[in-house]
């Protein structure tokens, strides 16, 4: 069984919109509770949080209230990939501290797509990542 990360704020029935630029983060804080990035690079996700946070406040909603979620495409390595590679791709433990670096920048919610890894997605080795990435692991 694969578990929302510990600092993970999912809330049931919230309304994220997604997409890129300040016309969604716009819609997201006036109609919505949330916001859904895609695959935001990790450079770009501090000043996206910022951006997000500082709409709502200007809407008079409170910031910390929000989600704010984005996906990251992964791939696991068997061998370390070093400093300058690419964020999610390396391995477990690599990704691991990844995944705290996003927590960090300020997101909500970081979900993992193995969409693109090797050979194609495949639901065994997926589920295998997931459950070895869980909180406490």
């Amino acid at each position: 069984m694969c578990r929302a990360p510990a600092w993970s704020r999912s809330r049931s029935r919230s309304r994220a919109f997604g997409g890129y630029g300040s016309t969604v983060v716009k819609r997201a804080v006036e109609l919505g509770d949330g916001f859904n990035g895609g695959n935001v690079p990790m450079a770009d996700v501090a000043p996206l949080v910022r951006e997000v946070k500082d709409a709502a406040a200007a809407r008079g909603k409170d910031p910390a209230k929000l989600h704010i979620v984005c996906r990251g495409t992964y791939r696991v390595h068997d061998t370390p990939q070093g400093k300058d590679r690419r964020p999610l791709w390396g391995t477990l433990d690599e990704i691991r501290e990844d995944i705290e670096r996003y927590r960090e920048a300020g997101l909500t919610e970081l979900f993992l797509e193995g969409n693109f890894t090797p050979g194609g997605p495949s639901l065994e080795p997926a589920l295998e990542v997931m459950t070895r990435l869980a909180p406490g692991r």
